[in-house]
């Protein structure tokens, strides 16, 4: 029973070294996130925060540029508008996009902690899939034909049957039923012609020639 005892008091210590071990490592992760985000203060903002200024703002600056390279009184009345939807399509990369769909895997913080190109460059890649139309608000892949059933696969990976085309008739199968329809005219007229016997036009009936028809008085020669 003393050995098991002992076994017993092992494991116990083994555990609470595993928990300290994580408790530690937890706090080296929150110690150098609070580092980071008091690191060297420039114009009273932490260089964080600097950083997220610069990813919002980064769409808007690179318009200015634009303007600024061609000056044109339309472009410049366009610029502010595409400006500020800009900094609205970045804001909502950031807040609903980061840790859903295609990037799961990476999240706000994770984000953050990127550098300032790699950053740009990931969103790069979400904004021309979505301007090309190639992918969805979250950056999985728009729908792509099955060849097999003939339907398309959405983002959810149901398979949406396509509809069926509805043919009409070519103009060879027009002309062949008005072929028929003439012919089939033409012997239902036969047939009825057919069906009275006599032309109506012939103005005999039963009982020999009818009209008014008289015959002339026998004379007698030389009369």
């Amino acid at each position: 029973m003393g050995g098991n005892s002992s076994s017993g008091g092992g494991g116990g210590r083994r555990a609470s070294q595993s928990v300290n071990q994580y408790s530690q490592a937890a706090k080296q992760r929150e110690e150098k996130a609070r580092q980071r985000e008091l690191a060297a203060v420039k114009g009273g903002r932490s260089v964080v925060e600097k950083e997220r200024e610069e990813f919002k703002e980064q769409g808007a600056k690179n318009i200015r540029k634009l303007v600024s390279k061609f000056p044109s009184p339309i472009l410049s009345i366009a610029s502010v508008p595409l400006q500020k939807g800009s900094r609205y399509t970045r804001d909502y990369f950031k807040s609903e996009v980061l840790g859903k769909g295609a990037y799961k895997g990476t999240d706000v913080t994770s984000f953050e902690a990127m550098s300032r190109p790699a950053q740009e460059s990931m969103y790069k890649n979400y904004i021309t899939g979505r301007t090309s139309g190639k992918t969805d608000a979250y950056g999985r892949k728009i729908t792509s034909t099955n060849k097999k059933s003939g339907g398309a696969i959405g983002t959810s990976g149901q398979v949406v049957q396509a509809p069926k085309p509805v043919t009409s008739p070519t103009t060879a199968e027009v002309s062949q039923s008005a072929a028929a329809q003439a012919q089939e005219n033409i012997t239902l007229r036969k047939r009825r012609i057919l069906s009275k016997g006599r032309s109506p036009t012939i103005i005999t009936g039963v009982t020999g020639a009818t009209g008014s028809l008289t015959l002339g008085k026998p004379s007698l020669l030389g009369r």
